[in-house]
């Protein structure tokens, strides 16, 4: 029984042992009658960039400059004299506008009330006396007259010295009372100008130095603006400035917009920026619709004169390090462009070597690579056909 299963198991081994080169020549043939497969070129995708026909022409300039508004007056209102704050106007707080020769404090005014009668007692004295003098020098030139002396009287005679005296105490009484006069009046302190209350640092009951500050106070009457201008910015300018209205408006405010004018230009030159700068004015800023207010940080713009061979770009066909791409036989060409002025979401470039008619890559990207490969398309009406794009003339 042994020997049959020895047997067994030896037959199997070798059936096995013989499959194994069979299987192999069988799985090699089938794989050499079999078809090779196709042979294909990969196809290598061109990338569509969108473009605008654009022409070179004369644009008018348009100079956009920042500036924060400031009142033309601005002072730090103080106190001539020194007294307690016995009473405070209502306008007299911060944000609040007050009209010139409003009252905005009072002072006690005791002292200043007796020193101004004390000077009214003192000149009267001192024109008591100069009329004294005066009525005592009459009668010494009489008397000596009188007298019949021949030599010639001396001033002392005639008392000369004696009514200078008297004239120049008339005179001393009469300023110290035109100055006690001003230190009375100064306690009451006015606005010098209509404007607007700014930091106040006086309350009632509050004592007040002479000298000290009590507030800073802008004025209403005329707003200005400064503007620092590139020397590319005033080639742009017209030649008559005095006749030319500046639009002003709030970045924050769209719907808030102001005209301005402009003063004479400044005579220097800033030693920090090495810029000229130009002064805007409007009148009356707290009275325009919507009010002009001191702090606002407005832009301004200035029509220029017109400028030739200019090109009207969208601001998004100008890349971040300040190329311009267009296409010439669908491919991309990459040129430096500056741009002079923008306005109205457009930028304007000059030509400068560049033709007077390119096909404008109107969004580039940051993967495009000169001399590349592109299909060119536009989008919306163009005014020259797409196969200047292309190289044709």
């Amino acid at each position: 029984m042994k020997q049959k299963k020895r047997r067994y198991h030896i037959l199997l081994t070798t059936i096995a042992l013989v499959s194994i080169p069979l299987a192999i020549g069988y799985t090699n043939y089938a794989i050499s009658i079999q078809n090779e497969p196709e042979q294909s070129e990969a196809q290598i995708a061109v990338p569509r960039v969108s473009v605008i026909q654009l022409n070179s022409a004369a644009h008018q300039g348009v100079v956009t400059s920042y500036a924060e508004v400031r009142a033309s007056d601005e002072i730090s209102l103080s106190s001539l004299v020194s007294g307690r704050v016995t009473w405070r106007s209502q306008r007299f707080t911060n944000g609040q506008q007050v009209i010139k020769g409003d009252a905005l404090l009072r002072l006690d005014d005791t002292e200043y009330r007796e020193a101004l009668a004390i000077a009214h007692q003192n000149l009267a004295e001192a024109n008591l006396d100069l009329q004294k003098e005066k009525q005592q020098q009459r009668q010494a030139k009489t008397d000596w007259q009188r007298s019949g002396l021949s030599e010639r009287p001396s001033a002392l005679a005639l008392r000369k010295p004696q009514l200078k005296l008297a004239q120049a105490r008339y005179k001393a009484a009469k300023s110290s009372l035109i100055h006690a006069r001003r230190n009375f009046a100064e306690t009451t302190i006015k606005a010098p100008f209509s404007g607007v209350v700014i930091n106040r640092n006086a309350a009632l009951g509050s004592y007040v130095e002479a000298g000290n500050t009590l507030s800073t106070l802008r004025g209403s009457a005329e707003a200005e603006m400064v503007l620092t201008l590139s020397a590319s910015q005033w080639q742009q300018l017209p030649q008559d400035l005095s006749a030319t209205v500046v639009q002003l408006h709030n970045p924050d405010q769209p719907e808030s917009h102001w005209e301005g004018r402009i003063s004479p230009l400044s005579a220097a030159i800033d030693p920090s920026t090495r810029q000229r700068s130009l002064t805007i004015h409007v009148k009356n800023p707290l009275a325009q619709q919507p009010p002009l207010l001191s702090g606002s940080f407005i832009s301004a713009r200035i029509k220029g004169h017109s400028i030739d061979n200019l090109f009207e770009i969208p601001s998004t066909s100008l890349t971040a390090d300040g190329y311009i791409w267009s296409i010439t036989n669908d491919r991309l060409q990459r040129h430096k462009s500056q741009p002079l002025f923008s306005a109205n979401g457009k930028l304007y470039i000059p030509q400068k070597q560049l033709p007077e008619q390119i096909a404008l890559v109107v969004k580039p990207l940051a993967s495009y690579l000169p001399d590349m490969e592109v299909e060119p398309y536009t989008t919306g009406p163009v005014a020259k056909s797409l196969a200047y794009a292309n190289g044709a003339n």
